[in-house]
């Protein structure tokens, strides 16, 4: 029969050899707990890259390109003296934004739509809102209707409108548009009522225009050859430290589509950086609040 040293003997041992086990099991434990929080922080870093690179995309003072692998960027400083091009689209969606569109992916290149509402019962080119900020650029707004007579008829249907194309932006990408661009510009002479009131209407909501300084003279309704829209861009493009560019994206701009790669070829040239407008973009205004 066992003596009672022999029994604290036995004891001592299960008693060590459990606490073994518990430490290996906490050693294990800790181990698996560490690689999962290692994990867990690269994930984060992951997203807080990925919110840090979309805020300093609209900070202007960076570039971001996707090379191969879409999900993987690349980030590079820009000279804060090196100018900068905005090159805006005005009046879609139409069947030529997804040609517009494809030429910029294919140059790596984003830009600004400002789209107007008037795809009512076109579903195919209502998806193009969409599209447009999947593809990383910039929606902004131009009025739903884009017709003068009503738009600028009174304050209020010019906040009408406003909140209608803020509306359908929204509803359609999930994105708050802050970002407008007058129907023939802020110092435009269609309205007979003072823009000052409809600049107030914006301010008053948060939102800010933008106009341009830089026009190839491609006006509303008509078009030009391909090669006198480059030559009208090139020339004027790099005459001010950011140059905003309007183009026209239209069913009827046919030219706006063949001009686009050489634009953009030679903006490159001029070592000048394409960007994507925000609210952070330098103004352009033909006309300021008073």
């Amino acid at each position: 029969m066992e003596n009672e040293n022999e029994k604290k003997g036995r004891a001592g041992r299960i008693i060590t050899a459990v606490s073994m086990l518990l430490s290996a099991c906490s050693l294990v434990l800790a181990v698996l707990l560490f690689l999962r929080l290692n994990d867990l922080e690269e994930r984060l870093k992951s997203v807080s890259f990925n919110s840090y690179v979309e805020q300093t995309v609209v900070s202007n003072n960076y570039i971001v390109t996707e090379e191969n692998d879409p999900g993987q960027v690349t980030v590079s400083f820009t000279d804060d003296r090196q100018k900068k091009a905005y090159l805006t689209f005005d009046d879609g969606p139409s069947v030529n934004t997804p040609k517009i569109l494809d030429i910029l992916k294919e140059y790596n290149v984003r830009a600004t739509f400002f789209v107007c509402g008037t795809v009512d019962g076109n579903e195919s080119l209502r998806k193009l809102y969409k599209r447009i900020v999947d593809e990383g650029h910039t929606i902004a707004m131009h009025s739903y209707s884009h017709r003068y007579g009503t738009l600028y008829a009174s304050p209020k249907s010019f906040e009408d409108d406003l909140d209608k194309i803020h509306s359908l932006i929204y509803n359609e990408t999930g994105v708050d548009a802050k970002l407008y661009r007058f129907p023939g510009g802020s110092g435009n002479t269609v309205s007979k009522h003072d823009m000052n009131d409809f600049i107030g209407i914006l301010h008053s909501k948060g939102y800010e225009y933008q106009d341009w300084n830089v026009y190839p003279g491609n006006p509303e309704g008509t078009s030009i050859p391909a090669d006198m829209i480059v030559s009208g861009i090139l020339d004027k493009v790099g005459d001010n430290e950011s140059s905003i560019i309007l183009l026209h994206d239209t069913g009827a701009k046919n030219t706006t589509v063949e001009a686009l790669p050489k634009v953009i070829e030679g903006i490159r040239e001029k070592d000048i950086v394409l960007l994507p407008m925000s609210e952070n973009t330098p103004l352009v205004q033909q006309k300021t609040a008073e």
